[in-house]
């Protein structure tokens, strides 16, 4: 297994711990994104990272105190394909942590 696929499952089951926003945007994305990584499925990746951004763009998505907009940031990082930079920078457990998970359990990998 790559390690875009490796990252990509770390990440999903941090989303199935804490829960999809009930959100209908977050719930399709996350549908369709792991079936993308885990079945392989084909999707329109830049569609779908294009609506996201548009949701967090119009929904104070800088403010990652807010839960929601920091999971559909973490549901964004799902929708990169190439997921190395991310994992380099920590950028998803930075959300993680954001979001209450402490920073050890954050940098675990599962």
């Amino acid at each position: 297994m790559n390690e875009n696929y490796k990252y990509a499952a770390h990440m999903i089951s941090w989303v199935d711990k804490l829960g999809v926003p009930e959100i209908p945007l977050a719930k399709s994305a996350f549908s369709q994104l792991k079936a993308y990584w885990i079945d392989n499925e084909n999707i329109n990746l830049e569609k779908l990272k294009e609506d996201l951004w548009s949701w967090v763009d119009s929904n104070d998505g800088y403010n990652i105190s807010v839960p929601e907009v920091a999971k559909m940031r973490i549901i964004l990082c799902l929708a990169y394909e190439d997921n190395r930079e991310l994992e380099d920078v920590g950028y998803f457990e930075d959300l993680l942590v954001n979001l209450g998970i402490s920073h050890e359990d954050a940098y675990k990998r599962t």
